[in-house]
């Protein structure tokens, strides 16, 4: 049987071979695609899937191959680091979870945690006072997003608002207080001449 150009290119997007096995295992398997796939792993120029056994000849399949000892205990090879995967993580982190700004129960505004890392870099000192002037201000802050939206990071951020909220109104009650002594002070003065 000849072996046309169009049978050996089409085994060869099966298989990745070089045009020479190609025709070969073609001319063996008398142009015959699944034969030629099957020779071509027997010849070992295309890895064969783990124990697997294919062919339309009458044989009986070979006895899997056995573990080597030293991979025999190993449940499963360690993960290798991959920058693509480091990279998707940080976008995950960073970009699809927010830091909500909130007062009186409504949400005042969101932003990605990108931007609250940038601002933390390089305006740290405008950031951090922002931050806890909005604390006294009676501005609370959570997280939201796939990864930070955790009841327990939340809990603690709404504790310390609420500690900033208390100091906020003992300031604010001891300056009334000191407030209220000046103005009896005053009126005493003006009543004494």
């Amino acid at each position: 049987m000849e072996i046309t150009l169009e049978q050996v290119e089409r085994l060869r997007e099966k298989a990745d071979v070089s045009y020479a096995q190609a025709k070969q295992a073609l001319e063996y398997s008398q142009g015959n695609l699944l034969d030629a796939l099957i020779y071509l792993e027997e010849q070992g120029a295309i890895p064969r899937p783990g124990g697997a056994y294919y062919s339309t000849r009458e044989q009986t399949p070979p006895p899997p191959p056995e573990p080597e000892p030293e991979q025999a205990g190993l449940a499963r090879r360690p993960r290798r680091f991959s920058f693509r995967a480091l990279f998707a993580s940080l976008r995950r982190w960073l970009v699809d979870n927010e830091l909500e700004v909130w007062r009186r129960q409504e949400p005042v505004t969101a932003m990605p945690v990108l931007i609250l890392v940038i601002l933390l870099i390089f305006a740290f000192y405008v950031t951090i006072p922002l931050l806890i002037l909005g604390l006294f201000l009676g501005f609370r802050y959570r997280f939201s997003g796939p990864d930070l939206d955790r009841d327990a990071l939340n809990d603690v951020m709404d504790q310390v608002a609420g500690a900033a909220d208390s100091v906020g109104r003992q300031v604010m009650d001891e300056l009334r207080s000191q407030q209220d002594r000046r103005g009896a002070d005053r009126d005493e003065d003006e009543e004494e001449p």
